[in-house]
């Protein structure tokens, strides 16, 4: 219950914040009521709407790629195979890494200069590559490393998923002699559907959050071209100290995803209420 008072408080301090134009540069701004102006200000705001955007593409793809990647290691991992515990354990070190670690050690491999991916490259004739210093691949690089780090979530849940399957669809369709591709596309993925859509919730919410990773590789650079939202809140609050509008791009993004994933998360988890009742 200690939540419900937590959050009232944070909510009231929020819509002050909001409303007024406080500035910790400007002495006095506390108490410089504004109204809807930060809100008019966020929505006309270019840098937001570039942050959006990065965030979007950054999700998108990143969530997409691990979903096949990390589905189809599950697939290949499901069953009996030599060496499949040392396999699982092997595939958990990303995960067992802090994004703040994981970053730190990417952008000393993809050092220009030093790193061991360009001096790889420039040993085999390619030739090394600024990949964190030019915009079209700066993103790029960091989507990589998430997809790194994230992909053995996917794995492990997918797994027990599948582990947890009926067994009887799966013997009928052998009798039956129906083929492995067929058996993945009308038996698998229908009844692994429940398990893969709360993995795709779950993903898509941890990577809109994402900071330490972009803040670690390129702080959101070079200029805005990985700015995401929540780096662009940090260089607000904590960079330039306008706190009033820092907090209404906060509440604004959080509100937005919110009203976008909150229906989603509902219906899967009555769905999964529901299965568990038959």
């Amino acid at each position: 219950m200690i939540i419900i008072p937590l959050l009232i408080i944070i909510v009231v301090q929020g819509v002050q914040l909001v409303t007024h134009a406080e500035n910790l540069l400007r002495p006095g701004s506390a108490d410089q009521f504004v109204g809807w102006g930060n809100i008019l200000r966020a929505l006309g705001d270019p840098t937001l709407l570039g942050s959006i955007r990065v965030t979007l593409v950054y999700v998108g793809i990143a969530v997409a790629i691990e979903m096949v990647v990390g589905v189809s290691i599950a697939l290949a991992l499901n069953g009996r195979i030599p060496g499949k515990g040392l396999i699982r354990a092997l595939v958990l070190i990303p995960m067992v890494l802090t994004p703040v670690v994981a970053g730190l050690m990417w952008r000393l491999l993809l050092d220009p200069t030093s790193g061991f991916i360009n001096w790889a490259l420039d040993a085999v004739g390619i030739g090394s590559y600024a990949f964190l210093s030019e915009p079209s691949t700066a993103l790029g690089a960091i989507i990589l490393v998430e997809v790194w780090q994230n992909t053995p979530f996917v794995v492990i849940i997918v797994l027990a998923g599948l582990e947890s399957l009926d067994p009887s669809p799966f013997e009928a369709a052998q009798l039956d002699g129906a083929s492995a591709p067929r058996v993945l596309r009308h038996i698998t993925l229908p009844m692994l559907a429940p398990v893969l859509s709360i993995v795709v919730l779950l993903r898509v919410i941890d990577a809109v959050k994402t900071f330490a990773l972009v803040n670690t590789m390129t702080k959101g650079g070079p200029g805005t071209s990985t700015l995401a939202i929540s780096n662009y809140v940090y260089r607000l609050g904590f960079e330039t100290f306008d706190i009033g509008y820092a907090t209404t791009v906060g509440f604004m993004v959080s509100l937005a995803v919110l009203i976008i994933l909150f229906p989603v998360a509902t219906r899967l988890m009555g769905l999964r209420i529901r299965k568990a009742k038959r």
